[in-house]
């Protein structure tokens, strides 16, 4: 059915459309739980209008601004671009919904949808926009574009924009299966982990499509600034592009459903500038509005502390100059996590204690700890869909089931710390009789020392690493690295390899001092008085790591102890 030439609607009457559109794709089809949501137009023309930029100079190429997405959908991104590219006098609408928009859907109704909506913007027949098409470019690349006229812009795309569908490996409606992760594996080489989330690799395809000084703004899940398997595509953009922005948003644009950011890349000509020289413009929530500058992070590094000015997180301890530090935690210990195997092992093997003379460990989940204060027997915890009051380990039943669980666990029975996952400070608990069984996702701190050295000298070293753990600058260090990494942004999750290199202090008097508050407050019950010895202990390990400026003192405690749960 065409839209026939009959007046064009005006701009509140095509957002409409495009909502109506996308509501009629999601009654069909639920696009949510295949990792697709509807963009808000208002949202789609901000974000768009980072990567269409200005024409330089006027031309006579009615090919010149073509923009192309990806993952078109209900195509509101498009319509945004058409009328950017209208509004700067690069075409007629009807000429740039002909010539200059391309995009692709694996979803027939969402082409339909997308042709519709931007020939009613146009005034023309969908029929006639002819760059929007059946395909996937996540395995095909440019050559979904090969059936339109000149097979697409030949020198790639002035700007890439869009939505892609998040497709995390975490959740069953979202997995990728085995077949198709090999396919994913064979067209993007190194890019594909086992958590690799399927709109990181939309990064890689827009690079791909990308012609010389164009730009590219697709919405991410906020995990990319940060997860481990996102690792390899942030290299990817760092050594091959620049990250000249990113939009980061704190209003719930898709409330309930997904926190998301979205990078701003920028394909550079012969390299563009000197790395040292770039900075990453910061854009925040609904409004993309712009909040300040970064350095440019580069290949290896997360991307989270490109937002920590913004956000307020204080610098901390920063890892740049080994020197000033006396090594790492994996200087002094063995850092160590269970995976799934080892959480599932110990199904069979978890009971309720039956008393106090009952002598199997606890079984310890993240819920049961916090900051220097365990939480085993004092409030019930979950494991295994079953919420549990006292829970212990049968090592006889976990081993008979699986035996190489049962060696794991039997190895973790020694003088070591538990630190929690998905917190908004470290949290450390220390296990001085190396009685307690940690739960998957629970990071595991031995001491290399143990079974060494002296017991005592052992058991300082516990202490000094407890301290360091959960020192004020320490917990702004991880944050900005883990930024996005966490189910939540006001969260941090660290893996066991990022907890190894994380440094030491580098004032040896003042890390004894908190040491010995460490270990008061691992003793105290709570109250006023325990609030008082924490915010000590902020004082003084920040001064162990170096920060002594009282403001910048005042500062970063009073930041910490904002995150801290003591504090409530």
């Amino acid at each position: 059915m065409g839209s026939g030439r009959r007046g064009r609607l005006t701009s509140d009457e095509v957002d409409d459309l495009a909502a109506v559109l996308a509501a009629d794709l999601q009654r069909v089809d639920d696009r949510r739980q295949r990792g697709a949501f509807f963009t808000p137009p208002d949202v789609a023309e901000r974000l768009t209008a980072l990567a269409v930029l200005p024409a330089s100079a006027p031309t006579d190429d009615s090919t010149a601004g073509t923009v192309v997405d990806p993952a078109c959908g209900a195509g509101v991104f498009l319509l945004a671009a058409g009328r950017l590219l209208v509004d700067r006098g690069v075409a007629d609408p009807a000429t740039v919904a002909r010539s200059h928009l391309f995009g692709a859907d694996v979803d027939r109704a969402s082409v339909d949808a997308t042709r519709r909506l931007l020939a009613t913007w146009a005034d023309i027949e969908p029929d006639e926009v002819v760059g929007v098409v059946v395909g996937d470019p996540l395995h095909d690349g440019r050559d979904v574009w090969a059936g339109c006229p000149d097979g697409g812009p030949p020198a790639g795309f002035d700007a890439v924009v869009g939505n892609p569908p998040f497709l995390g490996q975490l959740r069953a409606s979202t997995v990728v299966s085995a077949t198709d992760r090999e396919r994913l594996r064979r067209r993007h080489p190194g890019l594909v982990a086992a958590y690799t989330d399927v709109a990181w690799l939309f990064l890689a395809v827009g690079l791909d499509l990308l012609a010389d000084g164009g730009r590219m703004v697709l919405i991410q899940p906020q995990s990319v600034l940060a997860a481990r398997d996102a690792g390899p595509v942030r290299d990817l953009v760092t050594s091959t592009a620049r990250l000249a922005g990113l939009w980061w948003d704190r209003t719930e644009v898709f409330a309930g459903h997904a926190e998301v950011c979205a990078p701003v890349v920028e394909r550079l000509p012969g390299g563009g500038q000197p790395r040292a020289e770039r900075l990453v413009e910061v854009f925040v929530d609904r409004e993309v509005v712009a909040a300040g500058q970064a350095p440019e992070p580069v290949v290896g590094e997360t991307w989270g502390a490109v937002l920590a000015e913004v956000l307020g997180i204080p610098p901390g301890v920063t890892l740049g100059d080994r020197e000033t530090t006396r090594g790492s935690v994996g200087t002094l210990a063995a850092v160590t996590a269970g995976f799934r195997q080892h959480f599932y092992g110990l199904v069979a093997g978890v009971v309720e204690r039956t008393g106090p003379d009952d002598q199997r460990p606890p079984m310890v989940t993240t819920g049961s700890v916090d900051p220097l204060h365990l939480r085993w027997g004092e409030r019930p915890c979950r494991f295994d869909g079953r919420r549990w009051h006292a829970p212990v380990v049968d090592l006889e039943d976990v081993s008979a089931g699986d035996p190489e669980v049962g060696r794991w666990f039997a190895e973790r029975r020694r003088p070591k710390l538990l630190v929690a996952s998905q917190t908004a400070v470290v949290e450390v608990v220390v296990d001085l009789t190396g009685d307690l069984a940690p739960v998957t996702p629970l990071i595991v701190v031995e001491p290399t020392g143990t079974g060494e050295m002296d017991r005592g000298q052992d058991l300082d070293v516990l202490w000094r690493l407890a301290a360091a753990l959960s020192a004020p600058p320490i917990t702004a260090l991880a944050v900005r690295r883990s930024l996005g990494a966490a189910r939540s942004s006001g969260r941090l999750r660290l893996s066991a390899s990022q907890v190894a290199d994380l440094p030491l202090p580098v004032d040896v008097g003042a890390w004894d001092e908190g040491a010995a508050l460490a270990r008061l407050l691992h003793g105290s019950s709570g109250g006023p008085a325990a609030a008082d010895q924490w915010q000590a202990f902020g004082r003084v390990m920040s001064a162990a790591y170096g920060v002594v400026a009282p403001e910048e003192v005042a500062t970063l405690v009073a930041w910490w102890w904002s995150r801290h749960p003591a504090s409530r």
